[in-house]
């Protein structure tokens, strides 16, 4: 699991009627700050994890993601493999620190000018980075000395990368061939978190399990819709009655 971080990036200004514009606009100041959090892509890296993931996913992704897959794994320095997997919505997060607008507010009243705009960006950060290296990275990138840039409480903790632990990665065999025999297992880093975090941060390795299975990219986690289907639950109940039963041993 990344950790996470939200700043708040933010612009004041003196404000004044709309009938005279000035140049420092503070929504002007935050539109050019966020386009340039945009444009700016975070350097990739990797783990035992992600590689492993990698090179599984590619043997059964067909055409040049695929083929990027297998090649970051062996080489995570393959250029080539690191700009086709960026462009792909779904592997670009596991492979970097991200940062990404999600709010916005800014100005008090239609016929004035804003005293004050802001922005939250949620940054995912990959497990060892220093979340305080993210926030000044922020800084450098948007490169405006009246930026304000505060992070709240927002229970964000940095943390390692657990280690690929030999008895959980059989337990987890053992749960899913009892419902798919011959299924391979291989391990991945989700880019969400988790409060596995608190437990990693004081050294206890965590992992994230899920027996329930659906069609992808239908969860639509944190969506106003996130859901599960019914009928996945019962197989889900039993995965992890074999997982708990096996590791309790």
């Amino acid at each position: 699991m990344f950790c996470h971080q939200s700043p708040q990036v933010s612009f004041t200004d003196p404000g004044g009627h709309s009938s005279r514009p000035t140049p420092t606009n503070a929504i002007y100041r935050l539109s050019r700050a966020l386009d340039r959090v945009a444009a700016y892509a975070f350097p990739t890296m990797s783990n035992e994890i992600t590689r492993a993931a990698l090179k599984a996913e590619g043997e059964v992704t067909p055409g040049p993601v695929g083929e990027a897959m297998k090649a970051f794994a062996a080489n995570p320095q393959d250029a080539a493999a690191i700009a086709t997997l960026s462009a792909e919505v779904a592997v670009n997060p596991i492979l970097r620190t991200t940062c990404v607008a999600t709010q916005i507010q800014g100005g008090h009243a239609p016929n004035a000018l804003p005293q004050k705009a802001w922005a939250n960006i949620n940054c995912r950060i990959f497990p060892g980075v220093p979340s305080q290296s993210v926030q000044a990275k922020l800084g450098e990138i948007i490169a405006d000395p009246t930026v304000s840039i505060v992070r709240p409480d927002d229970g964000g903790l940095d943390t390692p990368a657990s280690p690929l632990r030999p008895d959980v990665i059989a337990a987890v065999t053992r749960a899913v061939h009892a419902r798919y025999p011959g299924l391979a297992i291989t391990a991945s880093q989700d880019s969400g978190a988790s409060d596995s975090m608190y437990f990693r941060a004081k050294g206890i390795p965590s992992y994230g399990v899920s027996g329930l299975v659906m069609e992808e990219g239908q969860s639509f986690i944190h969506g106003l819709n996130e859901k599960a289907p019914v009928a996945g639950i019962d197989g889900d109940l039993a995965h992890w009655d074999s997982l708990l039963r096996d590791l309790a041993k």
